[in-house]
């Protein structure tokens, strides 16, 4: 086992997916300050998002209900990460899409605690973003936004990050518990990359986020 749950970014990779972990102790491996124009609260009033038109996951079939939704809701959400309209798509324009993509898993989710949105400028080549457990936010690196199926799957992978952690502080639950056990017993990838892969805590993320790329690619393949 690796040392620990220490996700603090779950960063991922553009080399085959890989999310790895850094560290608490290396919290400022990416270097400068954050970026200026950053720091979305999903905490403020966040418009039309509301969880009565969500996606119904369950904790059994993570990723098994978002394509037989009718979410018109998620479906005008998801229209702006069509390939075609991303690129047409102001730099400002593609941070509101994927803040208002993360709204709308916060609202599914059920997430009172919605982290912050930083976009960041100073991060690694190849990262496209990760979660940060212990300042509750979740960093996008505005230069690896050329990607939008890769744009939506960071949102939605790291907001399930986000969900698992405020589910683990109610250790009275059944699921909280198993939760935190696996944060505790956390694989790095570094570690373990196969069993990174199929921890109970990455491979849901992974589930989670895929729903919403198969969905993209449908709605692509509708297109088409």
């Amino acid at each position: 086992m690796g040392d620990g749950f220490d996700i603090d970014r779950d960063i991922q990779n553009d080399s085959n997916d890989i999310r790895g972990v850094v560290n608490r102790d290396a919290r400022d491996d990416y270097g400068g300050d954050l970026a200026k124009d950053v720091g979305v609260d999903l905490n403020a009033e966040t418009g039309d998002i509301e969880a009565t038109d969500t996606i119904e996951t369950g904790q059994d079939n993570i990723g098994e209900d978002l394509n037989d939704t009718g979410s018109e809701q998620l479906d005008s959400l998801l229209d702006s990460f069509q390939e075609d309209k991303w690129s047409d798509l102001s730099l400002d324009e593609q941070k509101q899409s994927m803040t208002d993509l993360a709204n709308y898993v916060a609202a599914d989710t059920g997430n009172k605690n919605p982290p912050e949105i930083v976009f960041r400028e100073d991060m690694p080549d190849g990262s496209y973003g990760g979660y940060n457990s212990e300042s509750n936010t979740m960093e996008i690196n505005v230069n690896m936004l050329d990607d939008s199926i890769e744009a939506a799957d960071t949102v939605a992978h790291e907001m399930w990050h986000a969900h698992q952690q405020q589910e683990a502080l109610d250790l009275t639950s059944e699921r909280g518990r198993e939760y935190q056990e696996g944060f505790d017993n956390y694989i790095s990838p570094e570690y373990d990359f196969e069993g990174y892969q199929n921890q109970m805590v990455e491979s849901e993320a992974r589930d989670y986020a895929q729903g919403f790329k198969d969905r993209l690619a449908g709605k692509k393949g509708a297109v088409q």
